[in-house]
């Protein structure tokens, strides 16, 4: 899929990250049976989601980085939790032909995978490892991640290697502390998000790489994420590309 015109490829971002949102009010609002709502949202995000992937990596961005599960998202009902851990499962296995591990595609993982099932937690490993010499898109999933406990947990590690006499307290740094967030050095070469797009109109971070998103430019998006496509894509770069960039410093004209 060639890039859009619109767009200017000398200035694409490194780096998207997308929060999926709006996809249970997408089963309600077309009226699909309530028992099978459920069901319903999780294939129609990930459908989604690999369409996204797809064009991602088309398009020629270096990272993509999607919220598939939050920690808050734990406490939500155990039939909703265990849909979602189900249609992840699906998504991650190589061989299901609705997989979003596409060719060349290297993937990650970041949150907190203890909480996982263990036939998912051995997915995730697999897809890893097996992706890990693949020299395409990186894509990041964060499953049970919260950026609250990310940089909590950085900073109880950092505090553990001053204690043991491992680090001096003025080597803790912003390049040490990014380097053992969940991210770490996953994303390195490309770098934190450029641009973060949230679906279904809710203009908030819910907790989402509170870390990595300080200078990175947020664009909300009014449609509901199974119904984000080819064109609100184009049209998000198309805004990140009309904006300018200072990082809090002021230019003069």
């Amino acid at each position: 899929m060639r890039l859009p015109a619109e767009v200017d490829p000398l200035r694409l971002p490194n780096h998207v990250a997308m929060i999926m949102d709006g996809n249970s009010r997408w089963a309600q609002v077309r009226g699909i049976a309530k028992e099978r709502q459920l069901r319903a949202a999780a294939e129609a995000c990930y459908s989604n989601a690999r369409e996204i992937v797809r064009l991602s990596s088309d398009w020629g961005i270096k990272a993509l980085t999607l919220f598939a599960f939050s920690t808050e998202n734990f406490l939500r009902p155990r039939e909703e939790v265990d849909q979602w851990m189900q249609q992840l499962d699906r998504v991650l296995s190589l061989d299901d032909p609705a997989t979003i591990l596409l060719d060349g595609i290297q993937f990650h993982c970041i949150g907190d995978t203890a909480r996982l099932p263990r036939p998912l937690q051995a997915k995730i490993s697999d897809a890893q490892s097996i992706t890990s010499g693949n020299t395409g898109m990186k894509l990041v999933m964060a499953i049970g991640y919260g950026g609250h406990s990310d940089l909590v947990q950085t900073c109880q590690a950092l505090a553990r290697e001053v204690e043991q006499g491992k680090m001096a307290v003025e080597e803790i740094d912003q390049i040490n502390l990014a380097k053992r967030l969940m991210l770490g050095e996953r994303c390195e070469d490309v770098g934190a998000p450029e641009l973060l797009v949230r679906t279904s109109g809710e203009q908030r971070l819910s907790n989402f790489m509170l870390w990595h998103l300080a200078y990175s430019e947020l664009v909300f998006e009014k449609k509901l994420w199974p119904d984000f496509g080819e064109e609100e894509y184009k049209n998000a770069l198309v805004e990140f590309q009309g904006r300018m960039r200072t990082f809090g410093v002021k230019h003069h004209s």
